[in-house]
């Protein structure tokens, strides 16, 4: 999708699904938070900006760890998913650094140059139409000793979270085009030489793209079944379903039961992710 079809499904029925949603997916996430934050070491950061946020959980969590005299800037193009971290803004504490929300398109917005010592996402970097100019236009917000550093995933054959319901899915539902693995989308970044000439070609040096795995957890409700409905509501399953009569999407939501059942275990599905740590300086 262009930077302009993100705008308008992030901010449709899509964006509410994942605002009703976050409170799960934050706890559910927040180990991978976690991990990248202690990755990131990033303790002396005093200004630092949130690509992507979201719901604003993981922009809490940087807030935190900045601690006061601080300031986070979490910037999204979602209203109802910023509407869930506005709220979060007032839970930051004395001991937290200031955090403020923004709704604008960080591939194009004209932050004001150096204004950050840190860029920061959790999955947020991947769906830039253009991401050499998004970088580039990112590249001016850093200042010149400071430092970016985002989670991205690898490859969909490594990340059984969404291989599995999209290959039993696809059971039922017509053969789609084969996707342009560099399409914007949560695996565009799985190709690691190619991000690295991303970065590169933006202003970036020192680049490190680090291997992480984890397993990651998704779903709360009480049955399987629930529990499936919901990974389909939030996950590219939902989006192949969206045309289908009530018989297809019922078939399609047995086959995600019977594929996943093995990795259910205390009212949710436990499954492989795979991830890049990825670090960058200015050029």
């Amino acid at each position: 999708m262009s930077n302009e079809e993100q705008i308008e499904y992030w901010n449709g029925e899509a964006g509410r699904r994942w605002a009703e949603q976050d409170a799960m997916m934050s706890r559910l996430l927040q180990p991978v938070c976690e991990a990248l934050l202690d990755h990131a070491d990033v303790a002396d950061s005093r200004s630092a900006l949130d690509i992507g946020c979201g719901g604003g959980s993981q922009s809490l969590m940087l807030a935190q760890r900045l601690g006061a005299g601080a300031r986070v800037l979490g910037v999204d193009i979602s209203a109802p998913m910023l509407a869930i971290a506005e709220e979060k803004a007032a839970l930051t504490g004395e001991e937290a650094a200031a955090l403020e929300f923004l709704q604008a398109d960080a591939a194009n917005h004209a932050f004001e140059p150096g204004s950050f010592d840190l860029l920061f996402s959790r999955f947020g970097v991947m769906f830039f139409d253009d991401p050499t100019a998004a970088f580039s236009n990112l590249r001016g917000a850093v200042q010149d000793d400071g430092r970016m550093v985002f989670a991205c995933w690898q490859s969909l054959a490594e990340n059984d979270w969404m291989r599995i319901p999209i290959m039993a899915a696809l059971q039922h539902l017509p053969k789609p085009e084969a996707p342009d693995p560099h399409a914007p989308g949560p695996f565009a970044f799985a190709d690691p030489d190619r991000l690295r000439g991303i970065l590169e070609d933006a202003g970036f040096a020192g680049i490190t793209i680090e291997p992480y795995r984890q397993e990651i957890r998704f779903g709360e409700a009480e049955s399987l079944g629930a529990n499936v409905q919901q990974l389909a509501a939030i996950g590219p399953v939902g989006r192949l379903l969206v045309d289908q009569d009530e018989e297809t999407q019922e078939k399609v939501y047995a086959a995600m039961e019977e594929a996943l059942a093995p990795h259910y275990r205390d009212n949710s599905f436990w499954l492989p992710g795979a991830m890049w740590f990825v670090s960058a300086s200015p050029g």
